[in-house]
């Protein structure tokens, strides 16, 4: 029993001995003169101090962002205010719109809405749709007529006063795609043809 209380008041010295000692290794012991005094400081105080001496007041981002109130007044004080003219025309556009915004442009859905019988019934509203697809069909057939004369003039205008080839053969590209998808269009939807021609001649 008397071993096993000596083992355990070992270990618990040997325990303080090693928290103790890497502290005091680091701080140093002082020297004490014969009137007890410290005699001479050790290194690691002397770096302590020295250390302690050489850094700068630190002020904290509030503090230096912070203004007085009365500064504050003062800038706001300072600040230009906006004219009433410019306050009054403000308050007008947001009650009833800039006189200067440019009208909208008219809506260019021209799709007819499917009638009653047409919804209620599947097949119907199936002819609806081939309807109306053979309708976009037919106005991008017309567009195409109408426009590629209109590239021709102006490649044959570009050609006259001598524009690069480049920009020749990028126009010449550009006319000969949308001839390219005319032809595929009509030659895919005969019908096309037709409902372009009607649509001409109304």
């Amino acid at each position: 029993m008397k071993a096993l209380l000596a083992a355990l008041l070992l270990t618990a010295m040997v325990l303080v001995m090693v928290r103790w000692l890497p502290t005091a290794a680091q701080t140093g012991v002082p020297v004490l003169a014969e009137n007890n005094e410290v005699a001479a400081k050790t290194p690691a105080l002397k770096q302590q101090k020295q250390a302690a001496a050489t850094l700068p007041m630190i002020d904290t981002v509030a503090q230096r962002e912070r203004q007085p109130v009365d500064s504050r007044l003062h800038d706001s004080a300072s600040s230009p205010a906006p004219s009433p003219q410019a306050v009054a025309a403000l308050r007008e556009s947001m009650r009833h719109g800039d006189a200067r915004t440019p009208p909208l442009a008219p809506g260019t859905d021209l799709r007819e809405p499917p009638g009653d019988a047409e919804l209620a019934d599947p097949a119907l509203y199936q002819q609806y749709e081939q309807r109306q697809q053979q309708q976009v069909y037919a106005s991008f057939a017309q567009a195409a007529d109408q426009r590629i004369p209109e590239l021709e003039a102006l490649i044959a205008k570009g050609r006259a006063e001598g524009i690069s080839e480049a920009q020749l053969a990028e126009g010449e590209a550009k006319l000969a795609k949308l001839r390219e998808q005319r032809d595929q269009l009509a030659a895919q939807q005969p019908s096309v043809d037709e409902a372009s021609a009607e649509e001409e001649q109304d």
